[in-house]
């Protein structure tokens, strides 16, 4: 492991890290644009993002709208990682959400699932084996624990909608693409490391677009600080 003691190489660590974050806050930029109408000026090479966007917004606040109903996240390896910090945040400023582990839910975990929630499925290839299955048994399979009904695929059925969170450059012909109802744009230009592609630019990208739609669905519920305050009475969150 390489030794930082000395003032120079401290500098230049300072100097890499700074770097990295910049491309992180370049990628959220980037993708703030693809979807912002007003960035674009009319430009509409990102229209299909944008409309898969509103299309994922509409099905998860109907979700959030609908008593009894939560925001199930599913993904593996760092994608769950993600999914589980997005469920806590989510929950905790007013829109009942949690995550499930796409591996564990084909083994028993799918028993959580209502056909009135919304399952938000995060792989950034868009092709994860354990992800595409758990996609293609929710939409195969009716659930029975709950008396919502929606139109599945061409015809009807009872089973939860499917939002999928990917960075694939088509993902509407990914295999997670086409199992889904709507998607969500998270694609970057590149990971920080060109020798190891561990997620890092990707995964932040994903944690802060997951962010910002809890805001959204904070601020539809009116959510405030006394409400925070019910939902955070440890520590000194909520408290100030």
């Amino acid at each position: 492991m390489p030794r930082c003691e000395h003032a120079d190489e401290l500098d230049l660590s300072i100097s890499s890290i700074a770097t990295s974050l910049r491309a992180i806050s370049d990628a959220i930029r980037q993708c703030a644009d693809r979807i912002d109408t007003t960035a674009t000026k009319g430009n509409d090479n990102n229209g299909e993002s944008r409309m898969q966007l509103q299309r994922a917004l509409r099905l998860i606040c109907k979700t959030a709208d609908t008593p009894g109903a939560k925001v199930v996240f599913a993904g593996v390896g760092k994608s769950y990682l993600v999914g589980r910090k997005l469920a806590a945040t989510m929950t905790s400023v007013g829109t009942p959400a949690l995550c499930i582990h796409a591996t564990e839910a084909v083994h028993g975990d799918l028993g959580i699932v209502n056909a009135a929630d919304c399952v938000v499925l995060l792989s950034y290839s868009g092709a994860t084996s354990e992800v595409v299955r758990l996609a293609s048994v929710l939409r195969a399979t009716p659930t029975t624990t709950t008396t919502t009904t929606i139109s599945s695929g061409g015809g009807g059925g009872r089973r939860p909608y499917l939002v999928g969170m990917s960075g694939a450059p088509m993902m509407m012909d990914s295999p997670l693409g086409t199992l889904c109802d709507a998607w969500i744009d998270c694609k970057v230009d590149a990971e920080l490391s060109a020798v190891v592609c561990a997620p890092t630019t990707s995964s932040s990208l994903t944690l802060a677009m997951g962010d910002a739609i809890s805001m959204l669905l904070m601020a539809r519920r009116n959510f405030g600080p006394s409400d925070f305050l019910r939902n955070h009475p440890g520590g000194q969150l909520g408290h100030d």
